[in-house]
């Protein structure tokens, strides 16, 4: 197939809107929690957004769109200290009427890529569908590594063996998320240490903090031993991708539990306390993000959800714009 390389324009949007319905359903396949219609009107919104953007790629076949690889961005300090660029999930999507998606994925992150080293952006990201097995074996191949996932299940009961003892669980309040601070600091010592060195951003915990229980759409679960609360799970009605957008989903984007009351059953319950709380409220589906880094929280909840996307980033050798010059 000869296949030509154009700038992606708004005049593809039609057909890539299309490309990544076919992408989304042949991830329902792996995945079939994963909510599947209504989708098309957010699709093509950003994908308009995207084609906006600096960097993007269209692969063209017999005048047909057969790919596409979509960055925004660059942002300063992406994963590190230098530029980088970040493709969500619906920023990329390969037609599964070509013989080789690898490859074709494998030659639009090419055309995209030469522009990023001349223009000084050194980190770039992209979001995949977990089971996508031909596209991620080839990014994999292009130096990219897995740093996070998202994943789902239905509302249905959780199993839980109930052997944490006496212990209270109940949705906080706004004036009482402050009760979990100790328990975020702790995350977020927890995230800094091996193998996962994930820093916070550089205005520190306590603007974050602050900023962050101030978000008007977030939940705080908590679960209290002892006379203190020993963990927490927190709830946002989106995540970090067009399907999160679900009006029937919610997204737990934190969780913590202190180390001496882990393989309690009390994580497994405050989960099982939340499913509850959400299914009462006309919740379908419930979502995570987590880094695939952390094996703990990997380890998790794998356990109890199935993965739908990972995220993938490389880095790319600063003396690469030297060289080009």
């Amino acid at each position: 197939m000869n296949i030509q390389f154009e700038k992606f324009t708004e005049k593809y949007i039609d057909e890539a809107v299309q490309l990544a319905l076919a992408e989304l359903c042949a991830e329902r396949v792996h995945c079939p929690e994963l909510p599947s219609h209504g989708f098309e009107g957010r699709l093509r919104e950003i994908l308009w957004w995207l084609g906006s953007q600096s960097f993007g790629k269209a692969a063209v076949c017999e005048g047909k769109l057969v790919g596409y690889l979509l960055f925004a961005g660059p942002w300063d300090g992406f994963f590190g200290d230098v530029k980088g660029v970040f493709s969500p999930l619906s920023g990329s999507a390969f037609s599964y009427e070509y013989v080789n998606r690898g490859k074709l994925a494998s030659m639009l992150f090419a055309e995209v890529a030469q522009e990023f080293a001349a223009e000084g952006i050194y980190s770039c990201g992209l979001c995949r569908y977990a089971h996508d097995m031909e596209t991620a074996k080839s990014f994999v191949l292009n130096g990219f590594g897995i740093r996070c996932m998202d994943a789902v299940r239905g509302i249905e009961e959780i199993n839980v063996q109930k052997v944490f003892g006496n212990v209270v669980f109940e949705e906080l309040p706004k004036e009482r998320f402050v009760e979990v601070k100790h328990l975020q600091k702790g995350l977020n010592r927890h995230l800094l240490k091996a193998p996962v060195f994930f820093p916070l951003p550089d205005c520190g915990f306590e603007a974050w903090f602050s900023e962050w229980i101030k978000r008007e759409t977030m939940s705080i679960f908590a679960a209290k031993a002892d006379g203190k609360v020993v963990g927490f799970l927190s709830v946002d009605e989106e995540g970090e991708n067009f399907i999160t957008e679900y009006d029937k989903m919610k997204n737990i984007c934190g969780a913590y539990f202190m180390e001496e009351y882990r393989g309690t059953g009390i994580a497994q319950g405050l989960l099982s306390f939340v499913r509850d709380t959400l299914k009462a409220e006309g919740v379908t589906h419930l979502g995570v993000d987590c880094e695939t880094m952390n094996p703990t929280a990997l380890r998790f909840w794998e356990k109890y959800f199935t993965p739908y996307t990972y995220s993938f980033a490389r880095r790319i050798d600063e003396r690469a714009k030297g060289s080009l010059e």
